[in-house]
């Protein structure tokens, strides 16, 4: 009789004892996952802002630009992208294509940027543009880039006039002139209706001749790894004035 009622004791114990075990690796396993939560870092989409005023960005894009990876761009608060598609007669962009679908693929709008060279009539560059890009010009203002030593006489100032007449026609598009203050100054008295985008360094300057401004040569967009430097601008106007342009 004394074997059989302390059996039942025994048994008894080491169920208490299995039952306490598996509470405390339960209550182990929880303590530790609350702990790594509260220690992982949160996913954030990183949006950097525009200068203050705007609410508008982009970058410009040249063959020295490499792999761009549009998306990351898209993610960080660039809503738009120019890229330098032919220079002249001598230079097309052989992956203005490729980054044109890539870009809209990030659902970004395009531009499409032609270098003025002052040697060449402009229907022979008119032409040259029209004969690389075809009809891949994007949403935005077609942008002729023109620098000081391109309009050192009036012929050269007469020949952009052409050249932007040129393409604006045949595209039924806007033009926009990308150069700097004193380009531009250069330029008032000969093309007056044509926008510019301006290349500086600070939005000072928001004259509503000025429908895009370069702030930047080389802002950091996005953090980490994926961080990069570009020329970045802003777009002179409201969000809905942005979805309006042409």
């Amino acid at each position: 009789m004394t074997n059989n009622t302390e059996t039942p004791k025994k048994v008894k114990t080491k169920k208490s004892l299995s039952l306490i075990t598996w509470l405390i690796i339960i209550v182990g396993i929880i303590a530790t996952i609350v702990i790594w939560l509260m220690a992982k870092p949160p996913i954030t989409v990183v949006k950097n802002t525009a200068p203050s005023g705007f609410s508008v960005q982009g970058v410009a894009i040249n063959q020295t630009s490499g792999y761009v990876d549009y998306n990351n761009l898209a993610t960080n608060g660039i809503d738009f992208t120019y890229l330098r598609a032919t220079s002249g007669v001598t230079f097309a962009d052989d992956g203005y294509q490729a980054s044109y679908d890539r870009a809209q693929g990030a659902h970004l709008k395009v531009g499409s940027i032609q270098v003025y060279d002052a040697s060449v009539d402009a229907a022979t560059q008119a032409q040259y543009f029209i004969d690389k890009v075809g009809n891949n010009i994007g949403q935005l203002p077609i942008a002729i880039y023109v620098t000081n030593d391109q309009i050192a006489t009036k012929s050269s100032k007469e020949r952009l006039a052409v050249l932007i007449q040129s393409l604006s026609t045949h595209y039924n598009r806007d033009i926009v002139i990308y150069t700097t203050p004193n380009v531009q100054q250069q330029l008032n008295q000969v093309i007056k209706k044509t926008k510019y985008w301006l290349i500086a360094d600070n939005t000072d300057n928001r004259a509503t001749a000025n429908q895009f401004i370069q702030y930047s040569e080389d802002h950091t967009i996005g953090k980490g790894l994926k961080a990069v430097k570009m020329p970045t601008s802003v777009f002179n106007g409201t969000r809905q004035q942005f979805k309006e342009i042409k």
